[in-house]
């Protein structure tokens, strides 16, 4: 065996040294990657929620002239894709006020802790007129604004 000089690197010790950082470099894109797809797919999530909120106060606009039971809203909330959850009615000096919380699943991505399927969760106040050919009224609030404080800071 031949003794190398001293200050120079080993070749198997460069060679090594190049694997490791391709395989740092590739994980790091990795990861990039998958944060991307991930806020994409929250994203998605989030706008779904959106049209989820919609649907249910179109549904609750069959029955226009009256305001409508816990029955009505009930069935709105069974038909509509995505978890809707009713959180407040309210009646308004032109319909009715109601406060629903819809989700919607996205799958997480790379995960290291916790479950790889999420929930992204957003609280809307939904405005039923009862007379006239306004359509409702839907305000999404906050994504991360859960629909208690929504609650407590419209309360009047």
């Amino acid at each position: 065996m031949r003794t190398e000089r001293k200050g120079r690197t080993a070749l198997w010790a460069k060679a090594l040294g190049a694997v490791l950082l391709a395989a740092v470099v590739a994980l790091i894109a990795a990861f990039a990657v998958s944060g991307r797809s991930e806020a994409d797919r929250e994203h998605d999530a989030f706008e779904a929620t959106q049209k989820d909120a919609r649907l249910f106060a179109a549904r609750l606009l069959t029955n226009k002239g009256r305001t409508p039971t816990d029955q009505d809203i009930r069935d709105a909330l069974d038909e509509t894709p995505g978890f809707g959850v009713l959180v407040e009615t309210r009646p308004t000096t032109d319909g009715t006020r109601l406060l629903v919380q819809f989700s919607r699943p996205y799958e997480r991505s790379l995960v290291l802790f916790g479950p790889a399927d999420t929930m992204a969760t957003r609280c809307f106040t939904i405005d039923l007129p009862s007379t006239g050919p306004s359509g409702p009224r839907v305000k999404a609030h906050r994504p991360k604004e859960p629909c208690g404080t929504v609650a407590g800071s419209t309360s009047s």
